[in-house]
């Protein structure tokens, strides 16, 4: 198998998309675990451009967020070791209106749009936030394309640092999956298996860093 190459190394602006992003992909990777491991004791929903998808564990509805859930990955995966940049651009500016161009659209269609967390008891109205966000957002997203389209060329071969990040962010699955099997729903349990898939969300980005490693 071909080991992948990293055509652009590391810098500040990708970064900082690496943690906005990790931020929108709890919405996709919690309910997609917790209907995965919950089974039907959870459910959830979402509305997506006026489409209601909704379910109790594994229904066909769940299907949008495998769909989700590998787009994530992709493009966690393009910020670095995708050749064609075109691939980049299209999948930032999905990202773009996948998370805040979805929430602008139920703002103006419904109003005041509210976050609700029943196991860590969160409940955010983020009506009065999300339009300064989705402005920043986009101009982060306008810069980095402009200046990905400037920067030259690295090679950088996927490390043994890579794996073992990868074990390391991923490696928690098992113990998740224990948690929400044998934990009751919204207890202590359900809340430590939460809390570590927010935190795997902010750091599964760092599988895919480039890491020039030394030779001996």
């Amino acid at each position: 198998m071909k080991t992948p190459i990293a055509i652009r190394s590391r810098n500040n602006l990708v970064n900082i998309l690496s943690l906005c992003v990790g931020l929108t992909f709890i919405t996709t990777w919690l309910p997609l675990l917790r209907a995965l491991f919950d089974g039907k004791s959870y459910s959830w929903g979402m509305s997506y451009y006026g489409i209601s998808f909704s379910g109790k564990g594994l229904t066909l509805d769940y299907t949008i967020l495998i769909v989700f859930a590998f787009l994530y990955f992709l493009f966690f995966y393009s910020f670095n070791w995708v050749k064609n940049r075109l691939i980049f651009y299209v999948l930032i500016i999905w990202w773009w209106f996948h998370s805040f161009g979805n929430l602008l659209y139920d703002i103006i269609k419904n109003g005041d749009t509210v976050f609700h967390g029943d196991t860590l008891n969160i409940h955010v109205s983020i009506s009065t936030i999300i339009i300064p966000l989705a402005i920043a957002s986009m101009l982060l997203v306008v810069t980095i394309i402009y200046k990905d389209r400037k920067l030259p060329n690295t090679n950088i071969p996927w490390s043994r640092l890579n794996n073992i990040k990868a074990l390391i962010v991923l490696s928690p699955l098992v113990l998740q999956m224990i948690l929400f099997v044998i934990g009751e729903p919204h207890g202590i349990t359900d809340s430590i298996a939460v809390i570590i898939t927010i935190i795997q969300c902010f750091v599964v980005h760092l599988i895919f860093k480039p890491t020039k490693v030394k030779s001996s």
